[in-house]
């Protein structure tokens, strides 16, 4: 899925939004003309799945208390699919994405 977002300041544009291929260590993503690529040692499954064991590592190994970031980047995030969902629906048209 690719993500394109018009702002009166400029253009986004990020290829492969959700999830890049399996096996990929790298993303790309266009600010207005000019290509940026983040590159990573692992490929994006295995960077989440290692984020989890730590998280889970840390709560019942070490009596941490989960972090508190999770649950609002969850909600950005489908707040943000959602808003793309609604596009589609209304024909493309710009969707407001409201916190």
């Amino acid at each position: 899925m690719e993500l394109t977002v018009t702002g009166t300041e400029g253009n986004l544009h990020v290829v492969d939004f959700l999830k890049p291929s399996i096996g990929e260590s790298e993303a790309k993503f266009y600010a207005a003309s000019d290509e940026h690529t983040v590159t990573t040692d692992l490929p994006q499954d295995a960077l989440m799945v290692t984020e989890l064991a730590c998280l889970i590592k840390g709560i019942r190994g070490n009596g941490l208390k989960p972090e508190k970031k999770w649950p609002a980047m969850s909600r950005k995030t489908q707040l943000v699919v959602d808003a793309v969902r609604a596009s589609i629906e209304r024909g493309f048209e710009a969707v407001e994405v409201r916190n």
